[in-house]
């Protein structure tokens, strides 16, 4: 019996398409293919100003939230 491998379509080139697409590949090995009307990361991360400090958020709600997001930045770092 031949393995179906499923394929998955994502719309939205941006970072959580991106990243949806990403972390689908790596940790489920399925096809996906990111479709976008402008382009892939066309515009990557606009709304941010690219500045990653892990105590950025301490003492603060988002505290554990921030530091989650900049460990998968290391990680994702470490990982190329």
């Amino acid at each position: 019996m031949v393995a179906i491998i499923p394929k998955i379509i994502i719309a939205g080139g941006g970072i959580v398409g991106n990243s949806i697409a990403y972390y689908l590949a790596k940790e489920h090995q399925v096809s996906v293919t990111l479709i976008d009307p402008i382009g892939i990361s066309p515009a990557a991360s606009a709304k941010a100003g690219g500045f990653l400090a892990r105590d950025w958020r301490d003492r603060s709600p988002l505290q554990s939230l921030h530091r989650l997001g900049f460990d998968l930045h290391q990680e994702l770092a470490d990982s190329f």
